[in-house]
């Protein structure tokens, strides 16, 4: 019986680390598949009928959820919700003034931001290995980005802006959901994705006129931004929320820690773009650094 239990727990855990893996190789690709469609339609646009997608196909499954929810997990949605706007506005943006494999790698350093938020916001003593971990971050986001002299694009910057954003995101998300049993993952994806959704129509609206939200004929897309809603947001979302409680951080944080060189893979090979010698060392540097102070925030 023991060595049947013990079967099983590697069996649920070998599944959770396929689905996370799957997941950095999907948000790997997300950034070269965003920009080919923002050569054609308008950030705003282009997010709205992204995220509308997702909740319509998310509330196929969720709506019993959602009527069961707890205000609680109401609350934390619509603030996580916000968040979202934030990070995927700077991220698109991003994406769409900036190279995809500079944008997957610079998305990373979410990992070194958190914990210097984290220490902020509770007011506890930041761990010298991360300021290791900020300092070989900021030699590699240079080697990357820096490039034609000391200029730097301004879709890297938009970039940077969205690791901080996530690292904020990922700190009060912690914070509200922390014991907090009731709340329900289905649920709380589908309130957070449907303020996002709200919000950006409005930005859409406001900035471009009710003529911006037009459907676009192009299957190319259609395509494109089904494979984002569907599987980029809808399943990647849902299984970071679920399949994260059946592993360990570790693993965690080494399997998700891949998708900047899945961007830089898609990129080359999608996206037809190019990074030198000294912006692979740059980026290399980067990964250093967030598996570094993955290694520094678990280990105290």
């Amino acid at each position: 019986m023991p060595q049947l239990m013990e079967r099983n727990i590697k069996k649920s855990e070998l599944i959770a680390d396929l689905s996370l893996l799957m997941v950095a190789i999907v948000w790997g690709s997300s950034y070269a598949v965003t920009k080919i469609v923002l050569e054609d339609y308008d950030v705003f646009s282009f997010l709205f009928i992204r995220f509308f997608l997702t909740v319509v196909v998310m509330l196929l499954f969720t709506w019993k959820n959602l009527y069961n929810a707890s205000k609680n997990t109401w609350i934390t949605g619509i603030i996580i919700g916000l968040f979202l706007v934030g990070i995927f506005v700077s991220e698109t943006y991003g994406v769409h003034y900036t190279t995809a494999a500079n944008a997957g790698f610079i998305i990373s350093l979410t990992v070194v931001f958190t914990p210097l938020i984290d220490s902020v916001v509770s007011r506890n003593r930041l761990k010298s290995g991360i300021l290791v971990a900020v300092f070989l971050s900021i030699i590699g986001t240079g080697m990357l980005t820096l490039k034609q002299g000391y200029h730097f694009n301004i879709g890297d910057l938009f970039i940077f802006l969205a690791a901080i954003l996530r690292a904020v995101q990922m700190t009060f998300t912690s914070k509200l959901t922390q014991g907090k049993k009731e709340m329900d993952s289905g649920a709380l994806t589908t309130i957070q994705l449907g303020v996002a959704t709200i919000c950006l129509g409005i930005m859409a609206v406001s900035l471009n006129g009710i003529h911006s939200i037009t459907v676009p004929n192009s299957i190319l897309f259609w395509s494109l931004t089904c494979y984002l809603a569907i599987f980029s947001t809808l399943f990647a979302f849902y299984i970071q929320l679920t399949m994260i409680r059946k592993t360990s951080p570790t693993r965690v944080g080494l399997l998700m820690g891949t998708e900047p060189l899945f961007a830089a893979i898609f990129a080359i090979f999608i996206g037809n773009e190019y990074l030198s010698a000294i912006g692979w060392i740059g980026g290399l540097i980067i990964i250093i650094a967030t598996y570094y102070g993955r290694y520094v925030d678990a280990k105290h």
